[in-house]
């Protein structure tokens, strides 16, 4: 895999590379295809079933999830560097000293996940935004269309202002894992750089974000959601792609830097 040669961190990228990053998703996918849809499956249960836990369960899954995304990057660096892939590398969030390593800003950022995805929804619904309000009434026989449409004009102001105070938050918590993981970056660092990055290629994000949402509903199709343990982790091979293409900078492209000062 390569990259620019620009070295202004983080780069800005062409829109084309949003198609690029899926197809390099795939093809680090397939260097062990079964071992990361094992890993997804397990992990992702891992984080459903710490879920169901009575009274804290979300919270234990919204601080697990930057764990997952961690793992599967450092996952995909390791078949992108030739490296046999091993279970360890999925842990790569916690197997390093808790105070010196990534768990505790990994941890922390689920935090903020958790804190914003609460304060979202709580702004929704006192804009009159009720979820199970409207799964009764569409379950209700007895409901009329003029009903339901009300219902769903009094909820769509709400719908737009959740998803339009979600896009800075999904902006910031994006590359924020692989950051804190690879760069050592600490969680309000990471956060705004990751802003930063996603806002700069927002035509490459657009891209990418449509392949991969056409994916995972045709994945969804599949009986038993076992196509998500496909399309799943091409999508965590597609994010490191784009981190890659977006953030690292390259051993040979400094040593052409350096060669190229010698000659001159």
């Amino acid at each position: 895999m390569t990259s620019a040669s620009n070295q202004d961190i983080p780069r800005t990228v062409a829109a084309s590379q949003g198609w690029r990053w899926v197809v390099e998703g795939f093809r680090l996918y397939r260097k062990n295809a079964l071992l990361l849809s094992a890993a997804f499956g397990v992990l992702f249960g891992v984080v459903m079933a710490l879920n169901l836990v009575p009274g804290i369960g979300g919270t234990l899954s919204e601080l697990a999830s930057p764990f997952l995304v961690a793992g599967f990057m450092a996952a995909f660096r390791a078949l992108d560097n030739g490296q046999d892939l091993e279970l360890p590398h999925f842990l790569a969030g916690v197997k390093r000293p808790f105070m010196s390593g990534p768990a505790l800003p990994l941890m922390a950022m689920g935090a903020v996940q958790l804190l914003g995805t609460l304060a979202i929804g709580q702004v929704m619904h006192s804009m009159g935004f009720d979820p199970e309000a409207i799964m009764v009434a569409a379950q209700n026989p007895k409901a009329t269309p003029v009903e339901l449409q009300a219902l769903m004009n009094q909820s769509l102001p709400a719908v737009f202002t959740g998803l339009l105070l979600f896009t800075p938050l999904i902006m910031a918590t994006w590359y924020a894992p692989a950051l804190i993981l690879f760069g050592g970056a600490r969680l309000g660092t990471a956060l705004g750089v990751s802003l930063k990055a996603v806002a700069k290629n927002w035509a490459a994000m657009m891209v990418n974000g449509l392949v991969l949402g056409l994916m995972l509903v045709f994945a969804a199709l599949v009986p038993m959601l076992l196509g998500l343990l496909v399309a799943m982790p091409i999508l965590f091979g597609s994010l490191y792609a784009s981190y890659q293409a977006i953030f690292a900078v390259w051993a040979d492209e400094a040593e052409a830097s350096q060669a190229a000062d010698k000659l001159a």
